[in-house]
């Protein structure tokens, strides 16, 4: 394991470096040494899909590594749209309920403009933040925030996973109807038949039916 720790800390080939690091993916669980090369490798790397591999691998062997979250957060955050994708997809995987992770996205949420990087906050809160009070709040002024539709129907995703609406999530979803285009306004209206309301004429008429009952 020594010796493939050296090959990540010192090879320039990529062909070395993706199958170095897919083999210590299968052997270097918890293993600080390993964790602290691969990351070392995704933060210097040019080449993406040898960080792509290498993100794969620290996923495999860093669940709720703080280590590991952080440098997925901050791909989330700087890396090329394709990285970021992984990034979030394998932060999904590896961090569930972890409140390090929950904590760093939302205050990620809190300071970017950028569009790309909100979107994958989202996608991420919702995996892995399931009914977790700020991580609801945070998604709730993302739905705020944000113009753009793939980020609202992230937010409206991990809504819908939640037991419960509150008095905040309802106001959201109104003022996103209002200027939803045709994809969120019928992904609404699904999670309305999904919860076994079929009697109402519109997601607005529904969700002030609701309002009115919390008030």
């Amino acid at each position: 394991m020594a010796f493939l720790v050296q090959q990540l800390c010192t090879s320039q080939d990529n062909a070395v470096l993706k199958q170095t690091a897919k083999h210590l993916g299968f052997i270097g669980a918890n293993n600080p040494n390993v964790i602290a090369a691969l990351i070392h490798v995704v933060r210097t790397t040019i080449d993406e899909p040898t960080r792509w591999a290498v993100i794969q691998s620290l996923s495999a062997i860093g669940t709720d590594n703080n280590d590991v979250i952080q440098i997925l957060i901050e791909q989330l955050n700087t890396a090329r749209i394709p990285t970021r994708r992984i990034a979030a997809q394998n932060l999904a995987k590896i961090a569930v309920g972890n409140q390090y992770a929950i904590t760093n996205l939302i205050n990620l949420a809190q300071i970017t403009e950028e569009e790309h990087t909100r979107q994958y906050i989202a996608y991420s809160l919702g995996f892995i933040a399931k009914g977790n009070r700020e991580a609801v709040n945070a998604l709730i002024d993302l739905l705020y925030k944000s113009s753009d539709e793939y980020t609202h129907n992230l937010c409206i995703d991990a809504f819908r996973n939640l037991d419960e609406w509150n008095k905040d999530i309802i106001d959201a979803l109104i003022h996103i109807d209002k200027t939803a285009e045709f994809y969120t306004r019928f992904k609404m209206s699904r999670m309305l038949k999904e919860r076994g309301y079929t009697s109402y004429s519109s997601f607005s008429q529904f969700l002030e039916k609701i309002k009115e009952e919390i008030n």
